[in-house]
C-alpha cells in the first residue's frame, strides 16, 4: 500500500501541493487526474525522491520514506514525465545497465531483457542507439526499464505518451495482469479513454488538494447531472478540471 499524508510543496511563494492525502491499496490501478499545472508531476517527483517536500509523510509497504531512503526503490518502477536515458547505449545495453543498477544477477536480467525487447518490439542488436529512436520507441524503453526488476509498485507519469494504439492496448493489458498479481500502480495520463477503461480508482487533484478518490461506478453517480451528454463522466471531469469559462475564440 502507498499512503500519502498531508504532502505540501511550494516553489518560491507558489504552493503547488497543499496537504495532499491519498491511499493506494495493494493490487490497485490508481489514476491521478488533474488539469495541466495541478501538481500531478510534482507529486510523482516527490514519490520518486527527486523533489523534497515541505511537509507530510509517505509510507510505502509500511516503510516511512525519506529523501535518503534507498531500499524501497528496489520495489518500485518509475516512468517520469521527462525520462533520462543513457542515449549512447542501445536498448539492450541500457537494460543491462538498469539490471546491474538494481543488483540483479546477470542470469536473471539477461532473459528478462530478451522478453522486454520482444514485447515492446525494440531492436535486439546494438546497432541503433537510443538517441536515434523515435518518441514512441523511447517511451517503450522507459516502460521496459521500469519493469526489469519485477517491481511491486509502479509510479507512472504519462506512460502512454507517444505509444501507438497497438502498444497502448498491450501495455494496458500488461498493467492489468500485474495488478491482478498484486502490483500497486499509480499513474497519470491525459488520455482519458485509456485510463477510464484501465483504472480501479480515480483521484482528482485540483488547487493542490485531492478533491475525491472514487471508483468508476461512484464517479458515474457523481456525473448524473451530465446524463444528456455523450460521455457524462468525461463531461463532469472536464467541468471540474477547467478553471476557464471561456469556450470560444471570437475571431475563429
Amino acid at each position: 500500500m502507498i499512503k500519502i499524508n498531508n504532502i505540501s510543496k511550494k516553489y518560491t511563494k507558489h504552493e503547488v501541493l497543499r496537504g495532499v492525502d491519498l491511499q493506494v491499496a495493494k493490487g490497485t490501478i490508481q489514476a491521478l487526474l488533474g488539469a495541466n499545472g495541478a501538481g500531478k508531476t510534482t507529486l510523482i517527483h516527490i514519490l520518486a525522491g527527486i523533489l523534497k517536500r515541505e511537509a507530510g509523510t509517505i509510507i510505502i509497504d509500511g516503510e516511512l520514506i525519506k529523501m535518503s531512503s534507498y531500499e524501497y526503490r528496489r520495489k518500485v518502477g518509475y516512468v517520469l514525465d521527462k525520462p533520462i536515458y543513457i542515449e549512447k547505449l542501445s536498448a539492450q545495453e541500457y537494460f543491462a545497465f538498469v539490471g546491474e543498477m538494481y543488483e540483479l544477477e546477470k542470469a536473471v536480467y539477461q532473459p528478462r531483457i530478451a522478453e522486454l525487447l520482444a514485447f515492446f518490439d525494440l531492436p535486439t542488436d546494438n546497432k541503433k542507439l537510443i538517441e536515434d529512436y523515435s518518441k514512441g520507441m523511447k517511451a517503450k524503453v522507459s516502460l521496459a526499464a521500469a519493469l526489469i526488476h519485477s517491481p511491486q509498485y509502479l509510479i507512472l507519469d504519462e506512460p502512454f505518451d507517444g505509444l501507438d494504439f497497438v502498444s497502448v492496448q498491450k501495455v494496458g493489458h500488461l498493467l492489468r495482469n500485474m495488478a491482478q498479481k498484486g502490483c500497486t500502480i499509480l499513474l497519470t495520463s491525459h488520455q482519458y479513454d485509456i485510463i477510464a477503461e484501465l483504472s480501479d480508482q480515480f483521484a482528482l487533484l485540483k488547487e493542490g488538494k485531492i478533491v475525491f478518490n472514487v471508483s468508476m461506478p461512484e464517479l458515474q453517480n457523481m456525473a448524473n447531472e451530465y446524463n444528456n451528454s455523450h460521455d457524462p463522466v468525461k463531461s463532469y471531469l472536464e467541468n471540474l478540471m477547467s478553471s476557464n469559462t471561456k469556450q470560444n475564440i471570437s475571431f475563429l
